[in-house]
């Protein structure tokens, strides 16, 4: 069953669905329009022959961030990730579905490669897949109409809302377009680049933890911070090799992680 406009306003008045920032006028008659943030994840010119799934991509991505008056330029075959403005949280038993808006799709803009889907216990803004079909570029303007959501019931609860620890949701909680986190369904063994170690770290905790730090599962942020080589701590996070003797404290100090606290309490 697809929610009307008036069970929208009562899902929102009743707090079983939560939209912010809000405005009334954003409501249609089956769904609400939401609005394009000032945050997109360009991708990079690279010499690297092919995207590696089982990879992250992080590094082909470059963050842009625009001006309320300056909009964002999407050239024609240009594929970029934007993000809405509004953070939209949804009950165990509602999901929603991610459309552009028709006046845009016109003009050749596509909101959502694949990802239309919202699944219930979402809590975060929503990543768009922006493509330019077009021959000409298009202006995209911070808090412009760019796409709508609609709501509809489950005819129960889900068991396992997104979110839940049992399922490893990749992008919970994400305030910014995420580069896509595919790779993490991969372990160190199906990607065959890590020797055997006598000693390895729970790279999956750090991974875990760098996505819900205020890197917002950015590696090369962390790099940064740190002071340490991208190519590095890439290995690290992605379970390739562990950290020398030298980074143990420096990396329980920024994360916390008991792991790390072990190896040190073993190198004493």
């Amino acid at each position: 069953m697809v929610l009307s406009d008036r069970d929208i306003r009562k899902a929102l008045q009743d707090g079983r669905l939560y939209v912010d920032p809000f405005d009334d006028a954003l409501i249609q008659p089956a769904s609400i329009d939401l609005r394009l943030g000032s945050k997109f994840l360009i991708f990079k010119r690279t010499q690297q022959p092919f995207i590696d799934v089982r990879q992250s991509v992080d590094h082909f991505t470059e963050s842009v961030e625009i001006d309320p008056a300056i909009p964002f330029m999407l050239h024609p075959g240009e594929f970029a990730l934007g993000v809405t403005l509004e953070e939209i949280h949804l009950p165990a038993d509602i999901v929603g579905r991610l459309d552009g808006k028709s006046s845009l799709g016109r003009l050749g803009l596509v909101v959502h490669s694949t990802a239309g889907f919202v699944d219930p216990g979402w809590k975060g803004r929503l990543t768009l897949e922006l493509s330019n079909l077009a021959n000409l570029p298009i202006s995209l303007y911070y808090g412009m109409k760019v796409s709508q959501l609609s709501f509809m019931e489950l005819t129960s609860p889900a068991e396992n809302p997104y979110g839940s620890k049992s399922l490893g949701s990749k992008y919970q909680g994400q305030d910014g377009p995420m580069v896509s986190q595919f790779y993490r369904n991969y372990g160190v063994d199906s990607v065959g680049s890590a020797p055997p170690r006598k000693r390895s770290i729970d790279a999956s905790a750090l991974r875990e933890w760098l996505q819900n730090s205020e890197y917002k599962g950015s590696v090369t942020l962390f790099s940064e911070a740190l002071g340490v080589s991208l190519k590095t701590v890439e290995d690290w996070v992605y379970g390739r090799s562990k950290p020398s003797l030298k980074h143990w404290s420096q990396l329980y100090e920024a994360t916390g992680l008991p792991e790390y606290q072990q190896l040190m309490d073993t190198k004493g």
